[in-house]
């Protein structure tokens, strides 16, 4: 594949601040595509960033100005260490259509997991994210899509895709053998009764903002499971992130964000991470610009202290622990790591891609629960579902 024919080459002006040594900044220690020098030797490099300067099915415009904005602060942070090895492959040519697009981002997916290499994704609207669906399409083993969103993107009906809808695909009955979904951070206001029940009939979840906020460690397990993790920047409060489509006074705080980025850079599954509905005209002091761009940095971060460890693969690493659980009318083995101390617990459902049963990852809380008599929210549903879907 030539990448160079997917790609215009990155171009910033001089960072209006120094804030550290030019070679301790990120841009210094990654490669970029530039005009004088265009993508080679990828397969050395460990994750990849695409700018995608497209907004055409936003419900509100701008946010296609959001990669380079996003670019110009990440290049201005301390490099990551070592341990990973960074590629701008520059912003994604959009001339064609929105489909295009889609399609383009699908290929370029596909070849960079088939190279076992992670994307970032600078977005752009929300509905950016049909083009790496379309990626995960073409493996037909349960994968789990997670949103950090305020809102929950998809309708009823057969609407032409956009950015408040573009979930519509993913959620329906003929993809549930391919995906799994959940959301973290819906604002109750901004969600109708018809989306809840739909999710709950699906056996799918969302967390609501102040269930996540209370105990943000609880939501590492649903990133942890991810394969595509998808942020729409609005999730975030306007006082922290004023530069979004659709900004609200209440959401996550910044640092909150930067958390959860990171939860999904220490995880071994998640292969596409994208920041979605930035809109620089609205962003005071580019504030929302940075916070993007931590988020980033984070993430890689996380990356570098990725361990495989896994019940199936690495089951040295693990201590089984099982809990008789009489009003489920089943045993709920649980798995802690060794080495992270993180939690599974098993399925009763074989899983046709290991021939093992299923595995969802899952907090301490979910065991002592269990302990206690009480059937765990995430292996009900998980049950469920699955066991719906073999029948």
């Amino acid at each position: 594949m030539d990448f160079n024919g997917y790609f215009d080459p990155v171009s910033l002006d001089r960072p209006e601040y120094n804030f550290l040594p030019q070679e301790e900044t990120f841009s210094h220690n990654i490669s970029v595509n530039t005009p004088d020098h265009p993508i080679r030797d990828l397969n050395k490099h460990h994750a990849v960033i695409i700018g995608v300067p497209q907004d055409e099915k936003a419900f509100l415009k701008g946010s296609k100005e959001a990669p380079d904005e996003i670019r110009s602060k990440l290049y201005q942070l301390k490099k990551i260490n070592d341990n990973i090895r960074i590629y701008d492959l520059g912003n994604l040519k959009t001339s064609g259509s929105i489909n295009d697009t889609y399609f383009a981002l699908r290929d370029l997916i596909l070849e960079f997991m088939e190279r076992n290499m992670v994307s970032i994704i600078l977005g752009g609207s929300q509905d950016l994210s049909k083009g790496i669906f379309l990626a995960f399409e073409k493996d037909p083993s349960l994968k789990s899509i997670l949103t950090i969103d305020s809102r929950l993107d998809f309708s009823k009906g057969k609407e032409v895709p956009d950015s408040r809808n573009y979930l519509n695909h993913i959620i329906s009955e003929k993809m549930r053998k391919i995906f799994n979904y959940a959301n973290i951070g819906h604002q109750s206001y901004f969600v109708t009764g018809w989306q809840v029940e739909k999710l709950e009939n699906s056996y799918l979840e969302s967390i609501r903002l102040g269930d996540a906020r209370s105990k943000l460690d609880n939501t590492e397990p649903l990133i942890r499971d991810s394969s595509f993790l998808s942020i729409d920047m609005g999730c975030v409060r306007q006082s922290d992130a004023p530069g979004v489509s659709i900004p609200s006074p209440n959401g996550f705080t910044g640092e909150e964000l930067c958390r959860m980025s990171r939860y999904a850079g220490l995880s071994e599954k998640v292969k596409v991470m994208g920041l979605f509905e930035m809109t620089p005209p609205a962003d005071i002091n580019r504030q929302t610009a940075h916070l993007a761009a931590q988020c980033i940095w984070y993430f890689l971060e996380g990356m570098t202290h990725r361990i495989r460890e896994n019940p199936v693969d690495t089951p040295e690493h693990t201590r089984k622990f099982i809990v008789k659980l009489n009003a489920a009318g089943h045993d709920i083995i649980f798995h802690k790591s060794l080495l992270s101390e993180r939690w599974w617990m098993e399925v009763p459902v074989i899983n046709p891609a290991t021939g093992y049963n299923f595995f969802v990852s899952c907090s301490y809380e979910d065991y002592t629960q269990a302990c206690n008599q009480e059937i765990p929210d995430r292996w009900w549903r998980y049950l469920h579902r699955l066991s719906n879907e073999e029948g």
